[in-house]
């Protein structure tokens, strides 16, 4: 699943592109993804300007004129493209960027026309995206972000905050790391990235760190999420992100742990270990984080 680095990057380049366009059509084969009936949703975004583009946690915002806001969550294999396409017989084709013929990118299951002559698309393998239409109010009333915790990467994110979260909860570290309604947008890759840099046992309890730890663990997290969305995000081996002009994102080339099973620890040269935890893979350097 796309994490905060990676749509924190399509969410910035989709702002250079897309502000000021208009959606003039919209084409679906897989009308599952979206809350609600697709004929009124094309009814009520059709000819509308693209105002502004936001994000929340792991949420995508597209801000229409006359108070239409449309809402993406990419899930597992969702990922948003822009370029030039056709319809040829059955399926959308890419005619300006060789990028978008990678296979990754050719699950077309959205495409969103715009009077640029462009095209907004989803390409989403497993159809797991979810498309939703709010209005400013009903976008206030929405629970499940309502419920989301801090963004690690503002101002109000600090070391004190961050111990008032880990005090809150006897789970182990990772697990709160990846809690979206502690911290929003973390997932299983950076978890252990972060948690290998501040050099913390990925299993112990969140409220037994240690005051020098915390401080660790804070500027683990502002780091490492800078430094992958200035490299465009994560893609591991068999991921199916890609930026919205269909690369690859370049952060895979600095992982230091995550995927990194049987390899030598950057740090120590200790073999990186791999075990499950809550249902996830987790990387870790046995020496490094007792």
């Amino acid at each position: 699943m796309p994490e905060l680095p990676e749509v924190e990057t399509i969410v910035r380049e989709l702002k250079r592109e897309l502000v000021g366009d208009i959606i003039i059509d919209v084409w679906t084969d897989s009308s599952k993804n979206l809350q609600g009936n697709f004929s009124e949703f094309k009814k009520e975004i059709k000819n509308k300007k693209i105002i502004a583009v936001k994000r929340r946690g792991k949420n995508i915002f597209l801000f229409l004129e006359e108070d239409k806001i449309i809402w993406i969550h990419l899930k597992m294999t969702g990922h948003l493209l822009i370029g030039k396409y056709k319809f040829n017989k059955k399926e959308w084709v890419p005619v300006d960027n060789d990028k978008l013929l990678d296979p990754n990118n050719r699950y077309l299951h959205w495409v969103f026309l715009l009077r640029s002559g462009r095209a907004l698309v989803l390409s989403d393998r497993r159809k797991m995206a979810k498309i939703v239409l709010l209005s400013d109010t009903s976008f206030a009333q929405q629970k499940s972000l309502k419920k989301l915790g801090i963004e690690p990467l503002s101002s109000g994110f600090t070391p004190e905050v961050l111990k008032t979260i880990l005090r809150r909860s006897k789970s182990e570290i990772k697990r709160v790391l990846m809690n979206q309604e502690y911290i929003a947008g973390i997932g299983n890759i950076y978890a252990n990235e972060i948690l290998w840099k501040a050099g913390i046992n990925p299993w112990i309890p969140s409220n037994k760190l240690q005051e020098s730890q915390i401080i660790a663990l804070h500027r683990a997290i502002k780091e490492v999420l800078s430094q992958a969305i200035a490299h465009r995000g994560t893609s591991a081996k068999d991921d199916n992100y890609r930026d919205v002009y269909g690369e690859r994102g370049k952060f895979s080339s600095y992982l230091k742990v995550y995927q990194r099973e049987g390899e030598p620890c950057p740090k120590c040269g200790t073999l990186i270990k791999r075990k499950k935890q809550a249902g996830r893979s987790t990387f870790y350097c046995p020496r490094c984080q007792k």
